[in-house]
């Protein structure tokens, strides 16, 4: 889809990422009490996030975000990069309930996300 020639991001995908990793309901269900057939890589989690929050802040896409957006993006995708860097924000990722309840990194990128969705006006509920 576009606009005056210029390619819309479509948000669908960046909100879903960001559900995911700010939705504690959601890390509890799908990491700490996975089964066989409902579970989530928080691997995969941070990285689709992190991935789509500099996809986001892609330069032809610079119209499509306020500019608070672009800052708290950059914002969370920085800390996601930097917490993968130094190994920190997977520490007890084979012990769900360690990685999501304890690992000081994982939830400080959680609470960010969750911010991030308020920044957009939108609340895990919508």
């Amino acid at each position: 889809m576009q606009i005056n020639g210029k390619e819309i991001f479509k948000k669908g995908d960046l909100m879903f990422h960001l559900t995911r990793m700010a939705s504690l309901e959601h890390q509890d269900k799908y990491l700490v009490h996975a089964t066989a057939k409902s579970y989530e890589d928080p691997s995969e989690m941070a990285e689709l996030l992190c991935d789509e929050c500099w996809r986001a802040l892609d330069e032809k896409f610079e119209f499509c975000f306020l500019p608070y957006e672009r800052e708290i993006l950059k914002e969370l995708a920085e800390l996601i990069y930097k917490y993968f860097r130094d190994g920190s924000l997977l520490k007890g990722e084979e012990d769900g309930d360690y990685l999501v309840y304890h690992n000081k990194s994982w939830i400080e990128v959680r609470e960010l996300a969750l911010k991030t969705i308020h920044i957009f006006g939108y609340d895990l509920g919508d």
